[in-house]
């Protein structure tokens, strides 16, 4: 019997590498703006926050943290999407193995979720340009047509994916992801994690928050979802 018949994949740092789709679209962001780019390690340590990109940007860009720059915030984050959206996200590749452990986990009956707070439209398209977007009951992102509280608030847990699966308890649902706001989304829903410990978290903020498991490839997560396989 598998331990858990779902299992919720992060995207970013779990799924794919988008670190340089993130990077170049970051740049060319605040380029087209005329303002001097963040360095690649400042926005790096924005992506390892797990935060969304309202959270991120004035992580990187401390000017746009003054309460009265809501409207600008929104505009940057609009500018950010768009360019991402139509140019930045090709640069997008998937870590070793998810095809195909997505597909063992689809043969032996373990549904999977997508959560992130990435925006809606550049997970679909990164998934429908690598051709996973099959395996997925559910993806979950930052879309406007769902205001739901981003992770690490349990929200989207308990109104969309729990009620999906009203026949299993928490305990039988796997949170996989690389920061520590996946992992306090788990801990938040009461979720058993598993670390990714190959993305982009910061290692003391994602062992604070003990997870059940901690993988460094995806290769490793077959033993834990398919142990008698």
């Amino acid at each position: 019997m598998n331990p858990y018949p779902v299992v919720i994949f992060d995207f970013d740092g779990t799924l794919c590498d988008t670190e340089n789709a993130i990077q170049y679209t970051f740049q060319q962001a605040f380029e087209q703006k005329g303002i001097t780019p963040p360095s690649p390690e400042r926005i790096k340590q924005g992506i390892g926050t797990g935060g969304n990109l309202a959270e991120m940007l004035p992580l990187i860009y401390p000017p746009l943290q003054s309460e009265h720059k809501e409207e600008e915030l929104a505009e940057w984050v609009l500018h950010y999407r768009h360019i991402y959206d139509t140019d930045g996200g090709k640069l997008t590749t998937l870590f070793p193995g998810v095809d195909e452990l997505l597909r063992q986990l689809t043969a032996h009956e373990i549904a999977c979720v997508v959560i992130s707070n990435k925006g809606q439209r550049a997970i679909e398209d990164s998934l429908k340009r690598f051709r996973l977007d099959h395996y997925f009951d559910l993806v979950i992102g930052d879309n406007p047509k769902l205001p739901l509280r981003k992770k690490p608030d349990p929200m989207a847990y308990e109104q969309e994916i729990k009620p999906h699966y009203p026949q299993l308890n928490a305990s039988q649902i796997l949170m996989v992801g690389d920061t520590h706001a996946d992992l306090q989304f788990a801990n938040n829903a009461g979720l058993p994690s598993c670390w990714a410990a190959y993305g982009y978290g910061a290692e003391a903020l994602c062992l604070a928050q003990a997870p059940t498991h901690t993988i460094q490839s995806l290769a490793q997560l077959y033993p834990i979802v398919l142990p008698d396989a």
